[in-house]
């Protein structure tokens, strides 16, 4: 009896260690696929990933889908390529901007914050959702929009998902809908797209999103597109804070989003959303 439990323990002692070395290796590929991807500077397939640096395929798929779920990789459908997104540069930015840079995003959105005392919110489109992946806000106990960073919301009740949504063609924004009222059980929930299509050219005509009470009840949210080169995914910038701050101060949201936004629509040669129905 005392051998079968110390054979026990020791079977459980070596399986504890298996899962450990298995994590630690798991955390290592990690990184050393974000080397991959800072070294070539490019986009690249599974297979590339794999005869590179060595990995087994099957693992390094499960890695790879990972990383995209979280927001960590954009996947290319049509060309079967990954590349690492803006999440993955906002990891160590703050870093570079304390030694070099003062005008980076980072840097920027955290003006953006001190100037208002809002939430600002950087989302990017993550299948059906706005991925929040950079905030810049209070404290939890003292702010009462706080918002876990890398949040999903599906991108037809957020403010910055509808941003995403209008810079998309009636057909693409349609078909994104369709896959989200496939997935909602409850029908008094599924979209209605004859609304959403009228919103969604509102926004395209005024240039922002404005929310109320969807993320969290009594507040809201302003938003509007953050231009991004064509490989990476479409995101957007926005405000967040109370509904009666948000209400008495949205002109002066607006205008300060505005300035933000602007240096990078010039530096991308920004040409505005779709026209309706394009």
């Amino acid at each position: 009896m005392v051998n079968q439990s110390g054979k026990a323990e020791k079977d459980s002692e070596s399986a504890s260690l298996k899962t450990e070395r298995d994590t630690v290796k798991s955390a290592k590929r990690v990184l050393q696929i974000l080397e991959f991807f800072a070294h070539n500077r490019r986009s690249a397939s599974v297979g590339e990933i794999v005869g590179e640096l060595d990995f087994p395929q099957s693992s390094t798929s499960v890695l790879l889908k990972s990383l995209t779920k979280l927001g960590y990789l954009d996947y290319d459908r049509q060309r079967h390529v990954y590349l690492p997104t803006m999440r993955v540069a906002f990891l160590g930015e703050w870093i570079h901007d304390q030694l070099f840079s003062d005008n980076s995003l980072s840097r920027i959105t955290e003006q953006l914050h001190e100037k208002t005392g809002a939430t600002v919110l950087i989302g990017m489109q993550n299948d059906i959702y706005v991925h929040y992946i950079h905030l810049i806000q209070e404290p939890q106990p003292t702010v009462p929009l706080y918002i876990k960073p890398g949040s999903l919301r599906p991108l037809h009740k957020a403010a910055l998902g509808k941003v995403l949504l209008s810079q998309k063609t009636d057909v693409d924004a349609l078909a994104i809908v369709r896959r989200i009222n496939g997935e909602e059980p409850d029908p008094d929930q599924r979209v209605n797209t004859t609304a959403l299509l009228a919103e969604l050219d509102q926004i395209r005509r005024q240039g922002y999103a404005y929310t109320e009470s969807t993320v969290r009840a009594g507040n809201g949210v302003v938003a509007m597109e953050l231009p991004t080169p064509s490989s990476q995914p479409p995101m957007a910038i926005g405000l967040g804070a109370s509904i009666e701050v948000l209400k008495a101060n949205k002109n002066e949201f607006i205008d300060l989003l505005d300035e933000t936004v602007r240096p990078f629509r010039a530096r991308l040669s920004w040409k505005g959303p779709p026209k309706r129905g394009a």
